[in-house]
């Protein structure tokens, strides 16, 4: 098989398995060329596309969270045995527990979403891989996010649900959770993401600038320890 056509296999697959995230996060766990050295091309490299094409499809909002806390894979193997060891507290206790944690914000973010943190834990070399992806070129990763998302929709495989909303700014897609309180990640448990804007780290905390390329925390682009 082509190239070509093992690539748009590999997007119609993610995007039919949306209701799934662990599902679509584990497409493969092999380790992924990161994106060194990457040129200012205006249009992404299908390695990359391929490398975003697990959470394209997320909310805008998660779609930063996973970025972020990509660039931290030691953090995000930490904050997953923490949240192992603390099974037993409740999603506010472990909202406040968190907070004192010295994690990255995007790994505090996750521990609200445990499926998707997970998902990251499980496919480690993915989340090293997209974590230096994003880094070496932020641009470039959230170019290949709106490649992902215009593809899933040609194929009639990204509407708007009573769950999430799917939105048009020119040429640019933009996903938003229909309740920012109460966000339910496809495939998994509802997550009462309200808890934490009691934080600095919580979900109203984040966004995406398409137009500049950047993941936007507390309304100033985010900068990772990699960067």
């Amino acid at each position: 098989m082509k190239p070509l056509i093992l690539y748009a296999a590999l997007v119609l697959a993610v995007a039919g398995c949306a209701d799934d995230p662990v599902a679509a996060m584990a497409f493969d766990s092999r380790p992924v060329a990161a994106a060194a050295g990457a040129t200012a091309v205006q249009q992404p490299s299908q390695k990359v596309d391929e490398l975003v094409a697990p959470i394209a499809l997320y909310p805008d909002v998660l779609v930063a969270q996973v970025l972020a806390a990509a660039t931290q894979p030691a953090e995000v193997v930490h904050a997953g045995l923490w949240l192992d060891e603390h099974r037993g507290a409740s999603a506010a206790q472990l909202a406040q527990a968190v907070d004192g944690q010295p994690w990255d914000a995007g790994i505090k973010a996750l521990t609200l979403l445990p499926d998707v943190l997970a998902a990251l834990n499980r496919n480690y070399a993915w989340t090293v891989a997209l974590g230096e992806a994003y880094a070496a070129d932020p641009a470039d990763v959230l170019r290949a996010v709106q490649a992902v998302r215009r593809k899933a929709q040609a194929a009639g495989e990204l509407a708007g649900t009573t769950e999430q909303q799917v939105l048009a700014e020119g040429e640019t897609i933009l996903i938003e959770a229909a309740n920012p309180d109460s966000v339910r990640v496809p495939g998994g448990p509802v997550s009462d993401v309200s808890l934490g804007d009691r934080f600095t780290w919580g979900w109203h905390s984040w966004d995406v600038d398409w137009q500049h390329g950047t993941l936007m925390y507390q309304d100033a682009p985010y900068l990772s320890a990699l960067e």
